[in-house]
């Protein structure tokens, strides 16, 4: 590493981020700054009318910063009003949205949307927001030098949730979404066709509702009743008194792994309101299952300032006594990749075969980076011979990124007053 300016700019960005000496030793690692914000608001509208509602996207940063919005939107009572937005564009891909525009510092566009309630029931509209500066805002030049913070910071991610009301003649807004969140410690997801999971997941909350019948949804769920107000017979909720927070329906959720999905209550009596239910999974880990030929890619990755390490994780299942009795990486980065066991539910994993441990039904296995000297995205080719499905390929494509954003420092080489940081 050269000295001076080379010094001050290569000690916020490479691993040791943190500190940074005179003598080009850093010994302290990153510290990771939270720029996410989680933001709720609420909209009514009268029953069986419409009512418009506009968001305004504003720039946190004090530079010029671009924009990018994904909406989804499968409400019909929802309609969206592109032609209006003073964004820079917005395009409707099947009601996958995106917005994106370039903003001034404390600069804001705007859009709309028409909420046309038909049915007392809330329905909630979902923004995941990205403000992120542009390259030129950071990129460090002769008498410039970001500070770990502004780099840091680059990017600032707003996830927005609109819960919208119906409200009848009354003035009684329909009922408040329920959220029931399953917290595990891992999950499993992906091709999970010859994954049994060994019990279902399962999680009690509340239902304040009228006294009426309701029908629910039952695919691959089971809702059982715990208590006297109210009791459940196939897809049917029979509502024995009114009942309210303190004391309603306590309902137990259960589902098996591959059948996670909300619940909407609706009444058979027209007066009363549709409940709805969502029901989220939150897991400090989380094993995509894959499969060859179709789903066979694995991408592990390696960033100097993630501490916490790679919590999503592509893996090979093995199940019903199959082995792999050889296996080999194969491609000009195959050095930069291992076969591994997973953290949880793994596989015993040697320099030549891959088994299941006596003591469990199946397992899962994984590709990890085994060379982290330099940045850059790598590929190699997993090849497997199994004891029961034969020969099969695997993909790799792993990412490390040693500095604290490779993207930004591609970019800012290009520009001739800051190269010479870099090199």
């Amino acid at each position: 590493m050269k000295k001076l300016q080379n010094l001050i700019f290569a000690c916020l960005l490479t691993l040791g981020l943190a500190a940074c000496a005179n003598d080009d030793k850093s010994s302290n690692a990153a510290p990771i700054i939270n720029t996410d914000e989680e933001v709720t608001e609420s909209f009514e509208a009268k029953l069986n009318e419409s009512a418009e509602k506009t968001i305004t996207f504003t720039n946190p940063h004090l530079t010029d910063a671009d924009l990018e919005v994904s909406i989804y939107n499968n409400e019909s009572s929802i309609e969206i009003d592109t032609a209006s937005s003073t964004c820079d564009s917005v395009t409707n891909n099947y009601g996958n949205y995106t917005i994106k525009s370039r903003l001034a510092a404390g600069g804001s566009c705007k859009i709309k949307y028409t909420y046309t309630p038909t049915q007392f029931a809330t329905k909630a509209l979902e923004l995941n927001i990205d403000y992120h500066k542009v390259y030129e805002a950071v990129c460090p030049t002769p008498n410039y030098v970001p500070s770990l913070e502004q780099a840091m910071t680059r990017n600032k991610y707003v996830n927005m949730t609109i819960y919208n009301y119906a409200v009848d003649s009354n003035g009684t807004k329909s009922p408040d979404i329920i959220n029931v969140e399953i917290n595990l410690e891992w999950y499993v997801s992906g091709n999970l066709m010859n994954y049994t999971n060994p019990a279902p997941y399962s999680q009690t909350f509340n239902l304040p509702a009228k006294k009426g019948e309701y029908l629910f949804n039952n695919y691959g769920i089971e809702l059982t009743s715990n208590n006297n107000n109210c009791s459940i017979s196939g897809s049917t909720l029979t509502v024995n008194n009114d009942v309210n927070n303190d004391n309603g329906c306590s309902i137990t959720y259960s589902t098996t792994i591959d059948n996670i999905t909300s619940i909407q209550f609706s009444p058979k009596e027209e007066a009363n309101p549709y409940y709805n239910v969502n029901v989220n999974i939150n897991s400090n880990y989380t094993y995509n299952l894959l499969s060859a030929p179709y789903y066979n890619t694995f991408g592990p990755e390696y960033f100097a300032t993630n501490l916490s390490g790679d919590t999503y994780i592509d893996a090979g299942l093995l199940s019903n006594n199959e082995k792999i009795t050889s296996y080999e990486i194969t491609g000009t980065n195959k050095d930069k990749f291992k076969v591994a066991s997973t953290k949880h539910n793994g596989c015993k994993v040697t320099d030549t075969e891959i088994s299941i441990p006596a003591e469990q039904e199946n397992c899962f296995f994984t590709v990890e980076i085994a060379d982290i000297k330099e940045s850059g995205d790598f590929t190699a080719t997993l090849n497997t011979t199994s004891s029961t499905n034969g020969s099969q390929t695997y993909n790799i494509q792993g990412e490390v990124s040693l500095l604290l954003n490779d993207k930004l420092s591609t970019y800012c080489q290009q520009n001739t007053q800051s190269k010479k940081l870099f090199n």
